[in-house]
């Protein structure tokens, strides 16, 4: 199965990963607590600490340039920094007033901030007020629940992609449970696909768990189609190796082919360029590339990745229709899943899925794809908004609504891809 760009961890059977909303910090962090800015090498280390997301990075801020970005830190009573998070801010033409969004943000010790959101989230929504803010959106980064992949993929073959969520979960998260009835005794409204300025990360994402696994281990939990589409791969002589900038060019032509292929509308390659020069230049503990999955120097199949912390992540990808059953795309993944292995991740990342897929859409390959592998679905808290100005708020989504619409009319189809920011 072929790769399509996924807009922008998650537990396993067994644990929840580091940095969705299962840790306990040693020394829980005393308030009340104060939100100020914070420098980008302040904010990164603070997120790598708490293994938080790689959009709340400095070096995702640098690929938003038409964003504002603002980091900010979180301090306890006694002037420790305890937290950080990436605020990008988007302004209504000619007036001081703007759209706040932290995405899968802030990098929080969540199971502390569960046992009293208030005293972490107000002195954000504060600050928010203060710099003109008329919403706040948050992506919360908690694990809600998930299901291993032979549950989901016995829904989809039944006809019904979403009943799985009504299936018991194989993880069901208390820090969650107590997350989110706080959010909803609030004002904080979900933020779902039905929405038309909706545009953010997926609320459902594809994750392989990593914890404690060697490749054979790793190798075992896929299925069976993609454990003889590897040796397919190795007897048909692909190579895989990570490029940088150099390699932009060749990915984008892919990334496109397959746009025109699964009926998605594919970005402008500045916009892979400046991620790539922002990831591969970041600091220790933060990584990006691009990997080329190739026949003697043809390139198949080709994907961008990052790696932040102890979570490595798939953010876009694309490959060609010539040469399918060298099933270049498999030995890509597995190749990175490996690299993620060696480099002591504890989570390889597939990003999510747009969950209004029917069972027919042709993007439903690329989730079986993820499944596949081993991943598990894994459903986050996700994205909740606070409007501060209703009147301003209002305006905003009039004007999403429009360019959702102008969008759809130029991709002559309703967008398949999960959107991000």
């Amino acid at each position: 199965m072929d790769e399509a760009p996924i807009a922008p961890t998650t537990p396993s059977s067994q644990a929840t990963p580091s940095g969705r909303g299962g840790d306990t910090p040693a020394t829980v962090p005393v308030g009340p607590f104060t939100v100020r800015p914070v420098t980008a090498d302040e904010a990164r280390a603070t997120v790598l600490e708490l293994h938080g997301s790689f959009l709340q990075t400095p070096e995702w801020a640098r690929t938003k340039p038409d964003w504002t970005a603002v980091h900010l830190g979180w301090f306890d009573a006694s002037g420790a920094r305890v937290g950080a998070g990436l605020v990008l801010s988007r302004a209504l033409p000619r007036v001081r007033r703007s759209f706040a969004y932290l995405p899968e943000g802030p990098a929080l010790p969540w199971a502390a901030v569960a046992g009293d959101p208030a005293a972490w989230l107000e002195p954000l929504v504060a600050w928010a007020r203060s710099s003109g803010a008329f919403a706040l959106r948050l992506g919360f980064p908690v694990v809600s629940r998930s299901w291993e992949p032979d549950i989901v993929k016995k829904q989809i073959s039944e006809g019904g992609l979403m009943s799985f969520t009504a299936l018991p979960p194989t993880v069901d998260n208390p820090v969650a449970r107590r997350l989110e009835a706080w959010l909803d005794r609030g004002d904080w409204r979900p933020i779902g696909w039905g929405n038309t300025a909706a545009v953010g990360q997926p609320r459902y994402l594809c994750v392989i768990d990593l914890e404690g696994r060697d490749s054979a281990a790793a190798l075992k939990a896929m299925n069976q189609q993609w454990r003889r589409n590897i040796k397919k791969a190795d007897k048909a002589g692909v190579e895989v190796r990570s490029v940088g900038l150099e390699g932009v060019d060749r990915f984008h032509e892919l990334y496109v082919e397959t746009g025109e292929r699964d009926h998605f509308v594919p970005r402008a390659k500045s916009y892979f360029e400046q991620m790539v020069r922002s990831f591969s230049d970041a600091g220790e503990g933060v990584t990006g590339c691009i990997y080329e999955a190739h026949i003697d120097g043809d390139v198949l199949a080709s994907a961008l990745m990052v790696r932040v912390g102890d979570t490595f992540s798939y953010l876009y990808g694309g490959s060609t229709g010539r040469n399918r059953e060298a099933r270049a795309s498999n030995a890509l993944q597995w190749q990175a899943i490996q690299d993620a292995i060696e480099a002591g991740c504890s989570a390889y990342d597939l990003r999510g899925f747009n969950t209004s897929l029917g069972a027919t859409s042709p993007l439903i390959g690329l989730l079986l794809f993820k499944l596949g592998a081993g991943a598990d679905v894994v459903e986050m808290v996700g994205e909740r908004e606070l409007v501060l100005s209703r009147f301003w708020h209002t305006a905003f989504e009039k004007a999403m609504a429009l360019r959702v619409a102008i969008n759809n009319r130029r991709a002559g189809a309703e967008a398949t891809s999960d959107a991000d920011v």
